[in-house]
């Protein structure tokens, strides 16, 4: 049997670098990683680049991170100071600049009736745009990050496992069902399958809101575990 030496990531100091190795010490492939934290592999290769832009929002991040030191074993704690921290240095905006334009002396007669009906036209904008985006942010649906199932998943097992976190405080509901949604938003529950096509409905909702409506359709075939067995038996 031939052993092959791999190298192991030396004196890791970023977040990214410390997930990558605490993988790598304890041997878990990504396919792996994949599996236990039903995480996608691309936002696992994100996390470990250092690619925090190709991440969802900082909420969904810190779930994922949360996750990935759970299945390792690590302190979910440390490594979620971490990303605040590199997260807050990356956050850079550049200031806007807007180019002064050359008024003519005339103008200066009605200036302060301009400056007066521009205030004024400014606060009815801001009130009004203020309302708007509050009444839009009570009426628009929480979203719905759904890690498992997959759509159309074969399984021979009568049970299946929904797991997912949704956007802060809402009631979720699998087919029509109230489930629990723990304090990180976080929410998983089994279903009975029942053979053949099965619907799995997902509802999201908060006070006065839309609902968030994910679907997932799962085939229940328990001969399709017996099916595996007797082709890997041949």
């Amino acid at each position: 049997m031939v052993f092959v030496k791999r190298k192991l990531d030396e004196d890791p100091k970023s977040l990214s670098e410390k997930l990558r190795a605490l993988r790598r010490n304890q041997a878990i492939t990504l396919d792996l990683m994949e599996k236990k934290t039903h995480i996608q592999r691309n936002y696992l290769e994100a996390l470990e680049s250092g690619r925090f832009e190709d991440l969802p929002e900082p909420l969904y991040s810190r779930n994922f991170i949360r996750a990935y030191a759970r299945v390792l074993g690590a302190d979910e704690k440390y490594f979620l100071e971490l990303y605040d921290e590199e997260c807050g240095l990356c956050d850079l905006i550049k200031p806007m600049c807007s180019p002064r334009q050359r008024v003519k002396s005339k103008r200066f007669y009605i200036w302060s009736r301009f400056v007066r009906y521009g205030l004024i036209a400014s606060l009815l904008l801001c009130v009004l745009t203020y309302i708007g985006y509050q009444v839009i942010s009570i009426i628009s649906p929480p979203e719905i990050v759904l890690l498992s199932p997959a759509d159309d998943v074969l399984t021979h097992d009568a049970m299946i496992s929904v797991q997912g976190f949704v956007e802060g405080e809402a009631s979720v509901y699998i087919n029509g069902t109230p489930i629990v949604v723990n304090d990180d938003f976080t929410f998983e529950s089994i279903v009975d399958l029942n053979q053949g096509l099965n619907d799995i409905v997902i509802e999201a909702e908060r006070r006065y809101s839309r609902r968030a409506i994910i679907e997932r359709s799962v085939v229940f075939d328990p001969q399709s575990w017996i099916s595996q067995v007797g082709y890997f038996a041949q």
